[in-house]
This record gives structure tokens, sequence and C-alpha cells, in this order.
């Protein structure tokens, strides 16, 4: 058993298993005497709703993660060399792959048991939009272990990029990006939110993994505890019953040499005689 090994199941899980499985292979490290992977086991995050699902996507579903995967490295390639008219075409057809794609995502979930909302699909389709525009990106989504949504991290902006056909700067370009700037805060405080409800998971997970714990080594130093209290009663009976045996022998010690000294009195009578 490898962290990956259990990395890999545990992120294919349904959420509400997460828990209860990291324990277990947690326990299990421990019995093998791996300590540090057990430390290891038990720091592995429990993941948010919309990494559920963009991690049993890239299972269920990896060849049309790989083929949409492919489109974005094409797209990045084609912009080197393509009209804005063009990639404005081509960006509508990301934009469309990427939805369709979000939506065999909400299926997916469904199929696991597990309705997922408009705004669970519209972050699954945030993130791979995200990977589309950033390999590195692209590829915490393929390796399937994703804590929740994700983000591009580059310089440039999301999407493609070209040289326009003809300068076009819209007169409110700046309320534009002032609202983009705000929907941005407010994604991150919801997904900072999210991790901390995951964290609160894990943490009340690992008390309710120590209170048992507790609970049971108690148990056993209880019983061991009665147990040097039934020997200690044993051993006092026992002792007891040797001194009443030491008394026994005593007695039968005084019988046989009384007996003896007859003996030994009758024998002389009788030589004299």
């Amino acid at each position: 058993m490898t962290l990956d090994d259990v990395a890999d199941e545990l992120y294919g899980l349904d959420p509400a298993d997460f828990v209860r499985v990291r324990t277990e292979r947690q326990k299990q490290a421990r019995a093998d005497g791996d300590k540090a992977l057990a430390k290891e086991i038990g720091a592995l995050r429990k993941p948010t709703t919309v990494g559920w699902v963009l991690n049993v996507l890239v299972r269920d579903a990896e060849d049309e993660v790989g083929d949409l995967f492919d489109l974005g490295e094409a797209l990045r390639e084609a912009q080197k060399h393509l009209s804005g008219a063009t990639l404005r075409t081509l960006t509508k057809q990301r934009q469309r792959a990427v939805r369709a794609l979000a939506a065999r995502a909400g299926e997916i979930a469904a199929d696991r048991g597990h309705e997922v909302g408009d705004d669970v699909t519209r972050e699954v389709a945030s993130s791979l939009g995200a990977a589309l525009a950033d390999p590195a990106v692209a590829d915490e989504v393929r390796a399937g272990r994703l804590l929740g949504a994700v983000e591009y991290s580059g310089f440039g902006p999301l999407g493609l990029v070209a040289v326009p056909d003809a300068p076009e700067i819209p007169d409110d370009d700046a309320a534009d990006e002032a609202a983009d700037e705000k929907a941005a805060e407010e994604k991150e405080r919801e997904e900072s939110r999210r991790h901390a409800e995951a964290e609160l998971d894990d943490a009340r997970a690992a008390l309710s993994d120590a209170e048992s714990t507790l609970a049971e080594v108690t148990d056993r130093r209880d019983d061991a505890r009665a147990e040097v209290e039934r020997l200690r009663a044993a051993l006092a009976q026992a002792e007891d019953d040797a001194a009443a045996r030491d008394h026994d022998v005593d007695e039968a010690t005084a019988a046989r040499d009384a007996a003896d000294a007859r003996v030994r009195n009758a024998t002389t009578r009788l030589d004299r005689m």
C-alpha cells in the first residue's frame, strides 16, 4: 500500500465514505508499522462537492476529458497564427465543449446518487476552462485528486488571445473589469469557506476517531486493572493456603516424631527382656 494507491482510492469515493475509508487505511498503515505513511494518509483532505465531481468526471469520462484538453492545446497553438475573428469562433466552440462536459459531469454525479445544482455545474465548467488555458491546471485535473474548484493561475487572460482585426474597446470595460474582480473575490471567499468546512469535517472525524481510541484503551486499562486485582486476591488466597499447609506439615512432623520415639522406646524394652 502506497500513498498514491490510497489517494487514488479516496478521491474516487463517495464523499460520505471519504473519512471512514481514510481512517481505515490509516489504521492499516499503523498496523503494518508504517507510521510515516499513516501520517501522510491522515493529512489527505476531503474534497468539496466541486472537487469530487471533477475527480469522478476524470475517472468516468477519461476519453472525453482528454479530447477537451487536446482541443485546448490545439487552440493555444492556433492563437499564434489565426486572426481575431477565427479565434473568436474557436473560442465559442471551446465554450460549448466546456458546457457539454460540465453537464456530463452533473450526469455522472447523479448516476452516483448526488444531484448537483447549477452553482456546482458552473464551477466545474470554470475549472475545466482554467484547465484548457493552463497545462499545469490540466495536469491537476487529470490527476483526479482535486480538493475543490481550480482557477487559471497564469498571467494572461483566461481563453484565447489574438491581435483583433480592428480595435474593439467597449466603453464599459472598466465596469466589466470591476464586476469581474468582485465576482472573483466572492468566488475566492466561497472556496475558502468550502475548504474550511472540509477541514472542519476532517477535524470532527479526527476527534471522533480519538474519542473512540480513548474509549477503547480506557476499557483495556480497566480490564487490566481488574485482572491485577483478581491476581492479587488469588495470590493472597494462595498464601493463606500455603500457610495452612505449613501448619499441617508441622503437625504431621510432630506426630511422626512422637511415633518414632514410641518405636524406639518399645524396641529398647523388648531388647531388655
